[in-house]
């Protein structure tokens, strides 16, 4: 009998998929598939409704929720990696930080039981962890890879365009009111305000318009009154002048694999060409761990994600299968109040991995995004 029983208790049942009872076209729709679309609906309701306007008043209830999260994670996470280019990407990133949170905590909410008590064994699967699939996870790592690679080639075009390509300086960053600012090591209230909160107030205009407070003096439009000072670096061959958008747009593949990996032995001014055998045979070594490490970097993603999702899951089931195991009611009860309260502890932390898991998979596609627009990268 205790075989049996056991027998009978899957602790991954609830961290499978189930087909449902509906199709769409050929596809067959699972229970995970379905709260995917969920989650993207309510994102669709919820934030529309909630900034529907802009208002000077301070926010409260929900709308302060999100808006203290939306804020974090532009100033504290997206501004520090990204400077002058944060707004460009914090609409993906928001879509991408809530969507997984929203799939993470609809997976904590036992609609499965709630259901199957309403509509009998039909309605035991009617729900479940749409991160808790690895099809959904590569999916969100998919798409991250390609806004990261795209968003690269795209810099490498509009520098060609606007004639900065091959040109940066130190990161001659802009201060709040507009003015040059020093190096970072010397600019401690720009350097403590670009990462600690506590410090944005004395520079407001940063919170407003990181592109302005985070430009570089990296264009030529910058530099063409005075001469070459030594901050000016070649990483390319980009050309003086803007480039011809259609030759731009052909031109910035190539370009971006050509600095896709480091160069070495790249002959400096005055150095004799042949230093670009050893260079370029060992940036050919150096790209292929590079395009090695492209893939590698949204297949963690996906795994982590998908795997922090289901180890909540299947660890309670197994627990609750423990139950079972007393030959006795009291000897069950003995088992079964110790690993309620357990269960509880899980739950919790499982709704602290929901945020955590959110966090780090928007926190790593912001550091890979940053590192393929930098200019020197």
């Amino acid at each position: 009998m205790l075989l049996n029983l056991l027998a009978s208790t899957d602790p991954l049942d609830h961290v499978l998929a189930h087909k449902l009872h509906f199709h769409v076209g050929p596809f067959d729709v699972t229970n995970q598939m379905m709260m995917a679309v969920v989650a993207a609906v309510l994102m669709l309701l919820i934030f529309p409704l909630l900034f529907r306007k802009a208002s000077i008043e301070a926010p409260t209830g929900p709308k302060n929720f999100f808006e203290s999260i939306l804020e974090f994670l532009r100033v504290e996470v997206f501004r520090p990696a990204l400077k002058e280019h944060t707004d460009r990407f914090v609409p993906f990133l928001w879509t991408l930080f809530f969507f997984i949170l929203f799939c993470n905590l609809l997976g904590q909410i036992p609609f499965g039981e709630i259901f199957s008590l309403a509509f009998g064994e039909k309605g035991e699967h009617w729900a479940g962890t749409a991160t808790g699939n690895i099809n959904t996870t590569a999916g969100l790592a998919i798409c991250a890879f390609l806004f990261i690679h795209l968003s690269g080639i795209l810099q490498v075009a509009k520098s060609l365009i606007d004639g900065s390509y091959g040109h940066h300086g130190h990161h001659e960053e802009h201060s709040a009111d507009g003015t040059h600012g020093h190096e970072a090591a010397q600019d401690l209230e720009h350097v403590r305000g670009e990462g600690l909160a506590a410090d944005v107030p004395a520079n407001l205009k940063a919170l407003t318009n990181p592109g302005d407070h985070y430009g570089d003096d990296e264009h030529l439009g910058h530099h063409h009154s005075k001469p070459d000072d030594g901050h000016l670096h070649n990483l390319g061959h980009g050309a003086a002048a803007g480039t011809n958008p259609a030759a731009a747009a052909v031109m910035a593949v190539p370009l971006y694999f050509w600095n896709f990996a480091p160069h070495p032995f790249k002959p400096k001014h005055g150095e004799s060409p042949l230093m670009w055998i050893p260079d370029i045979l060992l940036w050919g070594l150096l790209l292929v761990l590079e395009l090695v490490g492209a893939v590698i970097k949204p297949v963690s993603l996906s795994i982590r994600l998908f795997a922090n999702m289901i180890a909540g899951h299947i660890v309670l089931a197994v627990l609750v299968g423990l139950i079972p195991i007393g030959l006795f009611s009291l000897s069950q009860l003995g088992v079964g109040a110790p690993i309620t309260l357990l269960s509880l502890l899980v739950r919790f932390l499982e709704l602290f991995v929901a945020f955590l898991q959110a966090y780090i998979f928007t926190f790593l596609t912001t550091l890979f995004i940053a590192s393929a627009v930098a200019p020197e990268h």
